[in-house]
């Protein structure tokens, strides 16, 4: 009976046959229906696109205009500071000058890249005139002694004139975040002439865990078109050829430990920098007073050491530490305090590339006593704590590749990687927020909440 019943039940061939045609029919009218889908996507994408590749062509020729002057007029500003005996003692006049322009420009002083970051989120609106203030604070700051570096007025500088792009091309608030990733690109491959980093880094930085990949288009082109621009105005990308030992299980474990020292570094140095600069604002709130205090404390502290040498961006440090294997015990700690105090007193730079002395040179120590060739240590330091205070794997592991000319890449790996879990939540832009824990959870990779900038998303 079973049988009858499964034969009666039963098709046909003739139905067999219409049954699979049907189906073969809804399949292409799926594909045709998905291919039409895909080419309205791409058409609008194009669109869209076509108006990101204006706006990071004309941001990126504008900022590597500006980056590249800045950065030339830097190296004038460092010739002036390091060729004379007299410009250090006017450090304090130059911090009234630096209070007095952004008082007078109604800019936040405590905002900083912090503001650039923000508006990155389409948090935070953007003065015009932040680019032009920080173009004459940080050069202030440079002639005349003060420690700092030249990245975060890169940033500020791209993102300002980024979003007077944006508001001349009649372009809607919704593409703000997009001008100022864009702008940010720029500034950052400007003044160090690496465009494949400051691209991921424009993108990895307002939110650590979430890359904006829809920006990463226009933000290639203004990264690639301000280094060209800046690299015709005579700013040269920053390479360093280095050796290593073989690489072997032995081998990676120094570079591990070398990491890990690199990591909790990088979390004395956040806290350095945020604790003078909070210090010196509940002793001296008045910002005029400030200021002329913390520049007397550091021209003192540079009487005191007999050198000029931790004053500037720290880039002679830099190449002594990664091109002739050379540093002082104690480099990177005057490094950091002169640094600290000169941000926090009110003058104007940026933090990384003092981080990049300070880790460098502390690699360039710490490293010989592992094993690490001193170079190749100086390197691993260097990647490793500027993946630290940032919160940006990515755009650190990037940056090894892109300076050291992929000298054994696997060991940036390990370094980056053991940076990032070891430093914690803390960095240099408090309005930084995290999308993601750091740590794998056993009940898996979730969302950290955290608030008030420290893991907030």
């Amino acid at each position: 009976m079973l049988r009858a019943r499964e034969k009666i039940c039963r098709p046909g061939p003739e139905r067999e046959e219409n049954g699979v045609a049907k189906e073969r029919g809804k399949g292409w009218s799926r594909a045709l229906q998905g291919l039409r889908t895909e080419l309205f996507f791409t058409g609008e994408s194009l669109r869209i696109n076509g108006r990101g590749l204006l706006l990071g062509l004309v941001v990126g020729l504008l900022v590597g205009l500006w980056g590249g002057l800045f950065a030339r007029l830097l190296e004038g500003a460092a010739q002036v500071r390091n060729g004379t005996d007299w410009a250090l003692f006017l450090l304090p006049l130059a911090g009234l000058a630096v209070v007095w322009l952004y008082r007078r420009g109604g800019i936040k002083t405590a905002g900083g890249t912090d503001l650039i970051i923000q508006a990155a989120r389409g948090e935070q609106p953007v003065s015009r005139l932040l680019a032009p203030v920080i173009f004459a604070a940080t050069l202030l700051t440079h002639c005349f002694g003060g420690s700092a570096g030249r990245e975060g007025a890169a940033l500020q500088l791209g993102g300002s004139l980024a979003e007077l792009v944006r508001k001349g091309v009649k372009m809607g608030e919704e593409f703000q975040d997009l001008a100022i990733m864009c702008g940010m690109s720029a500034g950052f491959s400007a003044v160090f002439g690496c465009p494949i980093t400051a691209a991921l880094f424009a993108l990895e930085i307002s939110c650590v865990g979430i890359l904006p990949l829809g920006a990463l288009f226009p933000c290639a082109v203004s990264s690639i078109v301000a280094g060209a621009v800046a690299g015709e105005l005579g700013v040269r990308a920053v390479n360093f050829y280095l050796t290593a030992s073989s690489p072997d299980p032995v081998f990676y474990g120094q570079v591990l430990v070398l990491s890990v020292a690199s990591g909790l570094l990088s979390i004395l140095v956040c806290h350095v920098f945020s604790g003078a600069r909070a210090s010196l604002e509940r002793l001296l709130p008045n910002p005029y007073l400030r200021v002329v205090v913390g520049s007397a404390g550091v021209i003192a502290l540079t009487l005191l050491l007999g050198t000029k040498a931790y004053l500037g961006t720290g880039d002679t440090m830099i190449y002594s530490a990664l091109h002739d294997g050379q540093a002082g015990p104690a480099d990177f700690i005057w490094k950091l305090l002169l640094t600290a105090l000169t941000l926090g007193a009110g003058l104007k730079g940026g933090e990384i590339v003092p981080c990049f002395a300070i880790g460098a040179t502390f690699g360039c120590v710490a490293g010989p006593l592992l094993g690490l060739p001193a170079p190749f240590a100086g390197a691993v330091g260097m990647i490793a704590l500027f993946c630290g205070v940032t919160n940006c794997p990515l755009s650190a592991l990037v940056l090894g590749f892109e300076v050291f000319s992929f000298c054994n890449p696997a060991s940036f790996l390990v370094a980056v990687a053991a940076s990032f879990l070891i430093s914690g939540y803390g960095g240099l832009y408090a309005k930084q927020k995290f999308a993601f824990s750091k740590r794998p959870d056993p009940a898996g990779l979730g969302r950290e909440d955290r608030q008030d900038g420290e893991g907030s998303f």
